[in-house]
């Protein structure tokens, strides 16, 4: 049982601290000041770890854990403070603390793991005391310790030589020697050569007699022998340890990729509502304007600048929707390998006869799920991005292969759960990227190239594509070392929900039917009964949804279609076409919103294809779905 002391003026952190840190194996105890902490230490047999804040109102939590290493040689301080900083561990250090940690506690995991390697260094270091105490009282009560002990155990002079003198099984075991073998060298033969960089290593490396190597934690004590320095040391393999610890690091920064990408897409997705609103505006006036004027108005061809403008405003519109995954994709089961071949000639004319493209596919490749012109996108912006890397020239490399992840494996390589999976790779030997662009690979809008020479979409298009195949995208570079790009979709068993092909557009004219238009953008409003005029309909405007709805309960006339914008102050699209229906059961509905379809279908706001136009719309388009409505 590990007595754990928690000290801390804030009874609010106490008791965080406690239901963290409760355990069967550990007992508890807590003090609010540096009195009742000292109070405890006295009166405690043995206190085997301490959480102690820095700053407590009687006394520094400095003196505090000073106080305790006094009374408790052994117990391991764990300084709690709310300013880290370099000085902040340098005084830890100074007063022996074990560790500090910075306030406000935000990975309790973390902690928890803190205490408990704590409390197993003092269980260590009270081994190895208890181990000297038995070398000095019974040699054969000691060899029972020493050769029943866990954990390798190597005995050895104190001195420059390290000649090691007694050595445990369980060292044999970890090092590959035997007994005699071990006594026969010096403590140095036993340590790795350091591996060349900078910084201090937080462990030492060991070697085997094979020659591999293995991360080791060592903790020694001293002792003399018939007037001989000695020193036991107690050598423990961490490579399992440190492979958790990385496992987790790796998660936790997928996972706050994820949060950042799923923040970011939000905010895409609210921009692009907002831009389609201006979109719909300026597109339906130029091209409205464009048919009053005749062909040989000078004012034309900049008309048609404002038209082309205003499309190409929408297609960057509808790639932010692709990267916040709410653009509908066309999902259909489909061979990658023919999207590759297919592809594969408009990519050798795209990278340059400089660039060689080397395709390899395998040819037993399972069938993926996926919208087929999109992949054929991503093929494309992973082809230019290449061929961008590598100005002089270079290889281009794309393959194909079948993959199965179990488990963790998925999770730590790819972000997936266990399954099946197809893996699409592209390689360059070009530039590479550093860790700093890397980080904010996906993110819209950032790029590396020079002004005008790209709009920072084409990975984020990317990366919204693959998410909303049930995929994941991974990217593998270093700076002069080239990049590989993995894309990784699931594989489709069984029969694929198909997207239905898209309708005809219908031709049909208005023959005088009355358009009831709810619209709280008046620029949208405004081009809507131009448009709807112009087509042969009738036209009543309302500004929201509740003066659409005293309108038309109001009109003594018919009222044959509702065009209404989904999102209004007052009452909404839904809530107004609902209301109406029950009154006007003929009524045929048309909802319009600058959010994207996906996330309005989702919400059950509509019933179907039919029914919908996204913004922006052209004249075209509103009057092709207005007049569909009466074709079915």
């Amino acid at each position: 049982m590990n007595r754990i002391l928690l000290v801390d003026d804030e009874p609010v952190i106490l008791t965080v601290l406690k239901e963290f840190l409760a355990g069967p194996e550990r007992e508890l105890v807590l003090a609010g000041t540096a009195a009742e902490a000292l109070g405890v230490a006295v009166a405690a047999s043995s206190i085997e770890v301490a959480l102690v804040d820095k700053n407590l109102p009687d006394r520094s939590g400095l003196e505090v854990a000073r106080e305790l290493k006094h009374l408790h040689p052994d117990v391991e301080v764990i300084l709690m403070t709310a300013y880290v900083s370099l000085d902040s561990a340098i005084e830890a250090v100074k007063v022996g603390a074990f560790d500090y940690i910075a306030k406000p506690i935000t990975d309790f995991d973390a902690l928890v793991l803190k205490v408990q390697t704590a409390a197993d260094k003092v269980r260590r270091k009270r081994d190895q005391r208890r181990l000297l105490d038995q070398f000095a009282e019974s040699e054969e009560r000691y060899r029972g310790a020493f050769h029943g002990s866990p954990d390798a155990i190597v005995v050895c002079r104190a001195d420059a030589s390290g000649e090691i003198r007694d050595a445990n099984e369980a060292a044999e075991l970890l090092y590959g020697r035997s007994r005699a073998e071990l006594r026969g060298l010096r403590i140095q033969d036993l340590r790795a050569p350091p591996r060349s960089g900078g910084g201090e290593p937080a462990h030492e490396e060991h070697r085997r007699s094979d020659g591999t190597t293995f991360p080791a934690e060592v903790s020694q004590g001293e002792f003399a022998s018939q007037g001989v320095p000695m020193r036991v040391l107690t050598v423990r393999d961490i490579t399992e340890r440190l492979r958790l610890e990385q496992e987790r690091t790796l998660l936790d920064e997928q996972l706050r990729q994820a949060q950042k990408m799923e923040a970011i897409g939000r905010l895409a997705s609210g921009v692009a509502h907002d831009f389609n609103n201006v979109l719909t505006i300026v597109l339906g006036n130029a091209e409205l304007l464009l048919e009053e004027l005749g062909p040989a108005d000078a004012r034309v061809e900049r008309v048609r600048e404002i038209v082309e403008a205003s499309r190409r405003a929408a297609c960057l519109t509808r790639q932010l929707l692709t990267f916040s995954r709410k653009k509908v994709a066309r999902l259909e089961i489909l061979d990658l390998n023919r999207i590759v071949r297919d592809i594969e000639r408009m990519l050798r004319r795209v990278i340059g006869e400089n660039i060689e493209l080397v395709v390899s596919l395998d040819a037993g490749l399972w069938p993926s799920r996926a919208d087929a012109d999109q992949m054929g996108q991503v093929l494309l912006n992973f082809a230019v991005n290449a061929r961008d890397a590598m100005p002089g020239g270079g290889k281009l490399i794309i393959e194909t292969a079948n993959v199965v992840f179990d488990g963790l494996e998925g999770l730590l390589q790819a972000g997936l759960e266990a399954g099946r999976y197809v893996r699409l790779a592209v390689s360059d030997n070009g530039c590479g990227m550093d860790p700093r662009v890397m980080s904010r690979l996906f993110e819209p809008f950032f790029t590396t190239k020079d002004a005008g020479k790209g709009t920072g979409l084409g990975l984020a298009t990317v990366y919204g594509i693959v998410q909303q195949s049930g995929g994941t995208v991974r990217a593998y570079s270093e700076t002069g070392q080239g990049t590989t790009f993995k894309v990784y979709l699931p594989v489709a068993d069984g029969q694929a929900q198909l997207e239905p092909p898209p309708k005809p557009v219908t031709r049909r004219k208005g023959q005088g039917e009355t358009v009831l238009v709810a619209e709280d953008e008046p620029g949208v409003r405004a081009i809507i009964r131009r448009v709807l005029t112009r087509h042969g309909y009738r036209v009543i405007e309302a500004g929201d949804g509740l003066e659409a709805l005293s309108t038309a309960l109001g009109h003594a006339g018919p009222i044959d279609v509702l065009v209404t914008d989904l999102v209004m102050p007052k009452l909404s699209g839904a809530e107004l076409a609902e209301r109406l229906q029950q009154v006007r059961p003929n009524l045929k509905i048309l909802f319009l919103s600058a959010y994207p379809e996906q996330a309005v279908v989702e919400h059950g706001r509509i019933s179907g294809p039919d029914a919908f136009l996204g913004k922006p719309f052209n004249e075209e388009s509103l009057a092709a779905s207005v007049g569909a409505l009466f074709e079915s």
